[in-house]
C-alpha cells in the first residue's frame, strides 16, 4: 500500500539532514566523496527499464502520483508510467525520474538491508535517489543505490505482472540485470525480399506478409529482450511457412497463414524453439526453470511444457485454431522466458 506524505516527510527530512552531516564529516575526515568509478550508462528523457529476467518493465504502479507511489514490474506497454527520465548527475550517479508521475526512485526510508523498498518519491537530490548505472555487457546494466550500496532486483525471480521489486545484495544475477533503452528504437527488425517487377500475386502477398510481420516484430519488441535481424521471404512453393536459427522466414502462397500467428510461430524458431541445441536440452531435462513456473501461473501446478517435432506446447501457436490476443501474448512470454533459460 502507498504511504501517505504526511506520516514519512519529517523523518526523511531527518534523515537526510543527518545523511548530509554525516557525508560531510567524513568529508572532512578522510579528505575525499563517496563516488562512482564511471559514469552511469542508458541515461535519456524515454527510458524504459526492463528486466532481464522476466522481460518486464520497471513501472509506476497503478498511476500513482503521490510520495512513497509503488514500483513494480509489469509487461512492457511503452506507456508514461514506464518511462523514465534517467540523468547524469554528474558524479558517477543518475536520478531515475518517472515521466507520469514525476517522482525519482528511491530507497524507500533510507533502508540498507537486502530486502529494502524501492519506491518513488519527491526528487531532493539525496543519496538514496542517486544509482550508480553500470554497463554489465550485453546491453544490460546493474542498478546500485549510492546509499544502500544495495541492487534493483526483480524480487523472488518473478515473471508475472505487478510482481515487486526491491533492493538485494549484489551478485551478478539475471534479476539483477536491466536493460535501459528508448522504446521507440527497434530492437528485432527485419527486411522482405520483394522482386523488381512484382506481379499481382507477389503485390498481394507482400502487403499480407509486411501486415504479419509488423504486428509480430511490434509485439516482440514490446515484450522481448531479443536484438537481430531477419530476413523475410515470400515462396509460393512452401507449403506453408519455415524458418530458421540464422534469421530467415519464408512464407508460402497459402493466405491463411499470412498473419501475425503465423509470422510469431516463425519468429520463435529464428530464436531457438526448435532450432537450438539448448531448447532440446531443457526439453529432455525439464530445465524450465523460468518458463515452467510462468506457464503454471496461467495454467495451473500442473502444467507441463510439452516437446516435439521441432515445437512446444502449449502456446506454441503451431494452428491457426490458437491464434488469439491472448495466446499471441502468452506465446511471447514463454519464448522470452525460454531464452531467460538458456535457450
Amino acid at each position: 500500500m502507498s504511504r501517505t506524505t504526511t506520516s514519512t516527510t519529517r523523518p526523511r527530512l531527518i534523515a537526510a539532514l543527518t545523511t548530509a552531516a554525516t557525508v560531510a564529516l567524513s568529508i572532512l575526515a578522510l579528505g575525499s566523496p563517496l563516488a562512482a568509478s564511471a559514469a552511469p550508462v542508458g541515461t535519456g528523457s524515454n527510458q524504459e527499464i526492463r528486466n532481464s529476467h522476466s522481460s518486464m518493465c520497471l513501472d509506476d504502479f497503478q498511476f500513482a502520483t503521490n510520495p512513497g507511489a509503488e514500483v513494480r514490474q509489469v509487461s512492457c506497454g511503452e506507456t508514461a508510467n514506464q518511462l523514465w527520465v534517467v540523468t547524469d548527475l554528474g558524479n558517477g550517479f543518475a536520478e531515475i525520474k518517472n515521466k507520469h508521475s514525476n517522482l525519482c526512485l528511491d530507497d524507500f526510508n533510507f533502508g540498507t538491508a537486502p530486502g529494502s523498498e524501492v519506491r518513488q518519491w519527491t526528487c531532493n537530490g539525496a543519496t538514496v535517489q542517486q544509482w550508480a548505472i553500470t554497463d554489465v555487457g550485453g546491453g544490460q546494466s546493474e542498478i546500485k543505490n549510492r546509499h544502500s550500496n544495495l541492487c534493483l532486483d526483480n524480487k523472488d525471480f518473478a515473471q508475472t505482472d505487478g510482481a515487486p521489486v526491491q533492493q538485494w545484495t549484489c551478485n551478478g544475477a539475471k534479476v539483477q540485470r536491466w536493460a535501459l533503452t528508448d522504446p521507440s528504437v527497434a530492437k528485432i527488425t527485419y527486411s522482405l525480399a520483394r522482386s523488381a517487377n512484382p506481379s499481382a500475386d507477389e503485390q498481394d502477398a507482400y502487403a499480407r506478409i509486411t501486415d504479419a510481420m509488423d504486428r509480430a516484430v511490434a509485439r516482440y519488441n514490446r515484450l522481448n529482450n531479443i536484438h537481430r535481424h531477419l530476413n523475410v521471404s515470400y515462396v509460393p512453393g512452401v507449403p506453408t511457412a519455415d524458418a530458421t536459427i540464422y534469421g530467415n522466414i519464408r512464407f508460402g502462397s497459402n493466405r491463411g497463414f499470412m498473419q501475425e500467428g503465423t509470422a510469431l510461430h516463425e519468429m520463435s524458431h529464428t530464436v531457438g524453439v526448435g532450432t537450438a541445441s539448448m531448447f532440446d536440452q531443457n526439453c529432455r531435462n525439464n530445465g524450465w526453470t523460468s518458463a515452467l513456473p510462468l506457464l503454471r501461473t496461467w495454467d495451473g501446478p500442473d502444467a507441463v511444457i510439452n516437446c516435439g517435432g521441432q515445437h512446444m506446447w502449449p502456446y506454441g501457436l503451431n494452428y491457426s485454431s490458437e491464434y488469439s490476443e491472448l495466446n499471441f501474448e502468452r506465446h511471447t512470454k514463454l519464448v522470452q522466458a525460454m531464452l531467460s533459460d538458456g535457450m
